[in-house]
Parts: structure tokens; sequence; C-alpha cells
């Protein structure tokens, strides 16, 4: 084999490999038009890398009203059951809604969250519209319109009582 085929085998492959990325930008593209980058932070726990977050919204200005995507890279191979586990205990450490709301919302998680292998990402696509739209690799995987959910999830890195300030404050774009 020749140099020159090798080479088109390899953009080949190169152009095959960004396809669910330039997939899942469309999801996101297509809800929050102009998405720009606002901040970008890690989270981790200890030593142990978690995942990176990422914030878009139009013209890379946040408005918690306006259509934004919270993109989360994972780290580590997120189970399922792990990532609601954590989202129910941060919701109640926030004090989001009363126990009882919160437990309630266990199906509504069941049906819209996924494992989330290491290097995968999940987008949290706020439409502007009452509505959230989960996306990974290309396909959205759920649509939520409780907005009382809605609101409790987002704080968990966007609202008053988050865990770490200076995370929330680099996903904002306010430190670098």
């Amino acid at each position: 084999m020749t140099l020159f085929p090798r080479r088109r085998l390899l953009m080949g492959m190169l152009a095959f490999a960004a396809l669910p990325t330039m997939a899942r930008g469309e999801v996101m593209r297509d809800l929050v038009p102009d998405a720009a980058l606002v901040g970008q932070a890690r989270f981790q726990v200890l030593f142990f890398k978690i995942y990176d977050a990422a914030l878009y919204a139009p013209g890379g200005i946040y408005d918690r009203r306006a259509p934004y995507a919270l993109r989360l890279t994972y780290l580590i191979n997120g189970k399922k059951d792990r990532i609601i586990k954590q989202t129910v205990k941060e919701m109640k450490r926030q004090r989001a809604a009363s126990d009882s709301m919160i437990e309630s919302w266990l199906p509504l998680m069941e049906e819209a969250f996924i494992d989330m292998p290491k290097g995968s990402s999940a987008d949290f696509i706020h439409a502007g519209d009452d509505r959230l739209v989960l996306a990974t690799d290309g396909r959205v995987i759920a649509e939520i319109t409780d907005r009382r959910f809605i609101r409790a999830l987002m704080d968990i890195w966007l609202g008053p009582k988050v865990r770490d300030t200076e995370f929330q404050l680099a996903l904002l774009g306010k430190v670098e």
C-alpha cells in the first residue's frame, strides 16, 4: 500500500470519528442559537476527577431565562444509578423541594438519565421555553417539562446553594 491510499484511509476514518461530535453540536445549535462558551470548570472530589463542565449561551452571555446548555464530559464511567443517587442527594442538600417531591421525581430520572461511559458527554439544554432537553452522542434522550424539576436539577450547578462556588464562578466565566 502506498502512502497516498493510507492517508486517504486515515482521513476517512477521522471524518467518520468526527460525526458524533458534529451531530451532538447540532442538537445544541438548534436549541441555543449562536451558542458560545460562557465558562468551563472541572468537578472533582478530593483527587478524583469526575467530569468537565462547559456552559454555552447565545453570544457567550448566560441568562437563566434564555436558552443555554450545560455539557458534562465524564472523566469516569458514570453509572445511571449512581448519577441518580448523587442528583437526589444534591437536591436534598440544597433543599430544592421537599424530600417527598424529590422522591416523586425518581421515575422521571430513571427514564431520562442513562449510563455515561468515560469520555462521553451529556448536554442539558435549557430551551428557554420551559423545556429541558437531554442529549448525548447526537441524539435527544429525554425532554423534560416539569419546571420545578428543571430548576432543581440546574441549580445543582447554577443555583444559589452550589456545593463549590469556585466551580460555579468558573462555569459562569467569572474566574480564569
